[in-house]
């Protein structure tokens, strides 16, 4: 039996453990979602206050390259005391994996360095340091995305403003630490955003020439580096970097603080003026110490290369992010129109690149009805890929929806999609959970798609096999549960599934099943026969009559049988429910012998309450 942490996590498969713990993959009960969960065993108050303050510093960002923090508790293993995190479970391989096989690809390095500067300067922006940034704490996912992890020794605005442990030990990754943390601010220079931005420009030069910037590996040796030699230019190690990326590492590696670029944004605006001007493309002589190619080509990360106007607090930008921020919560009546208006605008002052334009252009497509939203999606997503990344929320939505209605209800056989549709499960499962309403929709399209035409009008199911059925059922049974513990009982994404499984039991001979689906269809059996469709209307109340109830059925036969005369082109159909109501006749005045009295009601009556 498996482990549960909090009844709630339930531990699955150990990923890894060191002096900090373990880490496992486990499974969200709660929301049906894996998750990682980071267990440790504190021997010290400060081991503790690292795990909460990791909990409370990365819970509180909102990133797509910030690993997301979703719980934090406190429990106990075999009688020992611990600690545990939930993160979101990430799967691909951190920087140092990627060092170890080799150099990267120039335009990954920069890509890459872009994507950790995006997040340091969301973090940034909301008062904290990270103080640990280091090839091992930033993953790229399967799907190419950027992720910074560990927020363990992180520092938020306000708090404590040393660099040491109660003990006097300095609390960091030595080879990646900027001079004024060696010194613990104890020269008066304080500790901020860019002490990130120095341990960045270690990282970058790692991933530009397989070799950080100073090579000591004692500790009083790299304290004396970086506080007091100047680092090599990249391309002084590696020929034919290009002189704009030379200047950026050395900006990045300066001692003072105050020479260093301003912000973590600056940092990813100068990294895209750099790929942009073609580096990425430029022949660059290997490095002369000899690499291992890695085993299997890794995925490119999403790119994008922000304009104007990107600075956090920029007064442009965050009068154009309030204006989308109300037009989403407000939805006006005209919300399409204005979204447009707000896409163009800014379009034309951060660029068709940047994630607000972008976000603005989703929320408009997603707003749109029938072929034009499949139309703006199809041309949308692309950008939506390299800007906010694969397994960026918006991004899987916009997938979820595109890709799914195109499969279900576009031209061709949409069994096409089927291979996209489930990496697009698979994506939303781990990020929204398995109850999330995209995540269900996602199922929902591939089993439309699996079973092309099954949305046609309820009358022309006749036509379809029992072989069909059988399989529509495989799809749609396991689903039609989480779709009722998720949706409203009037949701028309309900109400087609349980109608579609409904008529796959009842062509199956399957008529329990099929009588109950139609009682959680048709609670109003008189409102069904006086005025729904008469074929289903004869379909439902014959299969309720033959699963036990014949003495409801036959009370509304009658009803149908009335009103049939008055329709044209039903004689047939009036033919076959007056032979049903005969048989339900007999069918009660047997089953009121066989129960000795002569009340009413059946099986199926007592079944469902009714």
């Amino acid at each position: 039996m498996r482990e549960l942490i909090e009844g709630r996590y339930s531990l699955e498969e150990l990923l890894g453990q060191g002096g900090f713990g373990e880490v496992w993959r486990a499974e969200d009960s709660r929301v049906g979602r894996q998750v990682a969960v980071k267990i440790g065993y504190p021997q010290t108050p400060e081991e503790t206050r690292r795990f909460e303050r990791e909990a409370s510093l990365a819970g509180n960002l909102a990133h797509p390259n910030i690993a997301t923090v979703h719980d934090f508790g406190r429990t106990e293993r075999a009688g020992r005391g611990a600690v545990f995190l939930v993160m979101e479970l990430l799967q691909g391989r951190s920087l140092a994996e990627v060092l170890e096989a080799g150099v990267p690809p120039l335009a990954d390095a920069l890509d890459w360095a872009a994507r950790i500067a995006d997040a340091l300067g969301a973090a940034h922006d909301a008062g904290i340091v990270h103080r640990d940034i280091k090839p091992a704490n930033v993953m790229v996912t399967g799907a190419g995305v950027t992720k910074v992890l560990d927020f363990g020794i992180a520092k938020a605005r306000g708090g404590p403003g040393t660099e040491l442990t109660a003990t006097g030990m300095i609390i960091g990754s030595f080879p990646y630490m900027a001079p004024e943390r060696w010194t613990g601010g104890a020269n008066g220079v304080p500790v901020d955003g860019r002490a990130d931005l120095y341990a960045l420009g270690c990282v970058l030069m790692e991933l530009l020439t397989g070799v950080r910037p100073f090579p000591a590996r004692e500790m009083h040796e790299l304290l004396a580096q970086h506080l007091t030699t100047q680092p090599p230019a990249p391309s002084s190690v590696r020929a034919g970097l290009p002189a704009a990326l030379d200047s950026l590492v050395l900006d990045l590696l300066a001692k003072d603080p105050g020479e260093r670029p301003a912000s973590a944004g600056e940092v990813s605006r100068r990294l895209a003026e750099i790929a942009r001007d073609g580096a990425a493309d430029a022949p660059v002589t290997p490095v002369t110490a000899p690499v291992t190619a890695p085993a299997t080509p890794f995925p490119p990360p999403p790119s994008y290369s922000p304009t104007v106007h990107t600075e956090a607090g920029d007064p442009v930008r965050t009068m154009l992010e309030r204006r989308l921020t109300q037009l989403v919560e407000d939805a006006p009546a005209d919300v399409v129109e204005r979204l447009g208006m707000l896409t163009a605008d800014l379009t034309e002052e951060l660029g068709a690149h940047d994630p607000l334009t972008v976000r603005a252009a989703y929320h408009r497509a997603m707003r749109l009805q029938g072929p034009s939203r499949t139309t703006d999606l199809e041309r949308l997503l692309p950008r939506m890929v390299r800007v906010l990344g694969l397994e960026h929320p918006d991004t899987i939505t916009g997938r979820a929806a595109w890709v799914g209605e195109a499969a279900a209800f576009g031209s061709g056989d949409g069994r096409r999609r089927e291979e996209e549709l489930r990496e697009i499960i698979e994506q939303a499962t781990r990020v929204f959970g398995t109850h999330d309403l995209v995540t269900l929709t996602a199922r929902y399209h591939l089993a439309s798609a699996m079973h092309r035409g099954a949305h046609a009008r309820d009358r022309q199911w006749d036509a379809r096999s029992r072989e069909r059925a059988m399989s529509e059922r495989a799809w749609l049974g396991p689903l039609l549960p989480d779709l009722e513990w998720a949706l409203s009982a009037d949701s028309p994404v309900l109400l087609d599934v349980r109608r579609r499984l409904a008529h796959d039991a009842w062509l199956l001979g399957d008529v329990a099943g099929a009588a109950q689906l139609y009682w959680r269809l048709f609670p109003n059996l008189a409102e069904l026969a006086e005025h729904g469709d008469p074929e289903v209307a004869h379909r439902v109340l014959r299969t309720i009559g033959e699963a036990g109830d014949p003495a409801s059925a036959l009370a509304h036969m009658n009803l149908l049988l009335h009103r049939l005369p008055f329709l044209s082109g039903m004689q047939a159909l009036a033919e076959e429910v007056s032979d049903t109501r005969w048989d339900f006749r007999r069918a009660v005045r047997e089953q009121r012998r066989a129960e000795g009295t002569g009340g009413v009601g059946g099986g199926l009556s007592r079944l469902f309450g009714r």
